[in-house]
């Protein structure tokens, strides 16, 4: 865990902030410098005093920023406006000095402007353009007033340059914020897509897990019935035989069929459909599935599901569920055993239990059952072989039907699956 985290705080360390930035970096220093101008210029006087009065206002504004007081776009509007009021102030002033130069000084105070509606605009949001636009039409009209003797066409060649300057900052960044916003849009319908395409691989990838693990069955009783062919003698057990390998091909033939319309469906689908069926059922089918294989172990499956026990499920999904935990159970349990299916009703649960006395697992094995898709597959109790996908893809299936499967195995005494559905009152 110590791993994981270290480069998260690193980048987190070193991540550029263009807000703190251009504050820290450019707006106090630039401040600092003016400050350090006008001292030099006239002493402690009004001048180096408005420089030291915005100073403090822009760091005031950082400390509270520091201390979560106020948001980072709130730091820099404040640093902008008090930069621009606190310049413009200064014609109030001026007026009274005679010694006062106006036009490096209203030059200068325009120059300023048009700097920060780029670094307002941009950073913060461009309603702040419009603002700064509105003072300085207010600021030159001041000028105008206090100083009649200026050359109104400087007046106006200063307005135009600025006006014309912050209202391009403008429109460039209503074309940023409307491309940025097409840019989040494409990155996120990109993002579904690769989702889609993941979760479509996803499932290309279990059918053929299922279709695969669940036609193991039907070839194992073909080729056990042909191994039986060969040593009997008599005709009419032959002729058994022979209607049984029918039966075992029909059934895989039926099972490829049901498994590969499911599965074109399941496909096209990214949700699952669910009906209210009776449970029952399916397990019958199931059992006369898997009979072949309980014969040659000895084994009874016994159903204690009522008949009228019904539960909200996807019966293709669910079918190829119970076939993999009783073809499991069959696997692991002991010549001449039982394997009993059976339900209980918990508050508004219904848990249907598949439980055998077979080898069981210790509990390092059952803790590390689900930590991979894929487990190392055991032999049965006869030396039985498998595919290591047959918990993995009931699990899955059983969520896809929100439901929840848990196991309880004790070793050498046997397991039970425990599978947990929503119980529908009305059904």
């Amino acid at each position: 865990m110590e791993v994981s985290k270290k480069p998260h705080k690193s980048s987190k360390l070193f991540r550029f902030d263009k807000v703190l930035f251009t504050v820290m970096f450019i707006v106090l220093p630039g401040i600092i410098l003016d400050g350090i101008v006008e001292y030099n210029e006239g002493g402690f006087g009004f001048y180096f005093n408005r420089a030291a009065l915005t100073f403090i206002i822009v760091t005031t504004g950082l400390l509270f920023q520091k201390s979560s007081m106020i948001r980072k776009s709130r730091l820099l509007t404040l640093s902008v406006y008090a930069i621009v009021l606190g310049m413009m102030s200064t014609i109030f002033y001026g007026v009274q000095d005679p010694n006062f130069q106006f036009e490096p000084f209203f030059l200068k105070v325009e120059v300023i402007v048009s700097l920060l509606f780029f670094a307002v605009g941009m950073l913060v949001h461009f309603r702040h353009i419009i603002f700064l636009l509105a003072v300085n039409f207010v600021f030159i009209g001041l000028c105008m007033f206090f100083y009649p003797k200026f050359p109104i066409e400087k007046f106006g060649f200063y307005g135009v340059i600025v006006s014309g300057g912050g209202l391009m900052a403008y429109f460039c960044q209503r074309m940023l914020v409307q491309l940025s916003r097409k840019v989040k849009e494409a990155n996120r319908l990109i993002s579904i897509k690769n989702e889609e395409l993941k979760e479509m691989n996803q499932s290309k990838d279990d059918l053929f897990r299922i279709i695969g693990h669940d036609l193991r069955t039907p070839f194992y009783q073909l080729r056990s019935l042909i191994d039986m062919v060969d040593e009997v003698d008599n005709d009419q057990e032959r002729d058994d035989i022979k209607s049984m390998i029918k039966e075992a091909a029909d059934k895989g033939n039926n099972l490829l069929e049901d498994l590969l319309a499911w599965g074109n469906i399941y496909k096209k689908q990214s949700q699952v459909l669910l009906e209210t069926k009776e449970i029952s059922v399916i397990v019958d089918k199931v059992f006369a599935f898997s009979d072949l294989k309980r014969k040659n172990k000895e084994i009874s499956l016994i159903n204690k599901l009522p008949r009228d026990l019904k539960v909200t499920i996807n019966p293709a999904m669910m079918e190829t569920v119970m076939r993999n935990l009783i073809a499991n159970a069959i696997k692991f349990s002991h010549r001449g055993s039982d394997i009993i299916v059976k339900s209980e009703k918990i508050g508004g649960q219904v848990r249907i239990a598949i439980e055998d006395k077979g080898i069981g697992m210790c509990n390092d094995s059952l803790y590390n059952l689900f930590e991979k898709e894929k487990n190392a597959s055991t032999s049965g109790t006869e030396n039985e072989k498998g595919t290591g996908f047959g918990l993995s893809i009931a699990k899955k299936l059983v969520e896809k039907q929100n439901g929840i499967l848990e196991i309880e195995s004790e070793h050498n005494k046997g397991t039970t699956i425990n599978l947990y559905f929503p119980f529908n009152m009305s059904a």
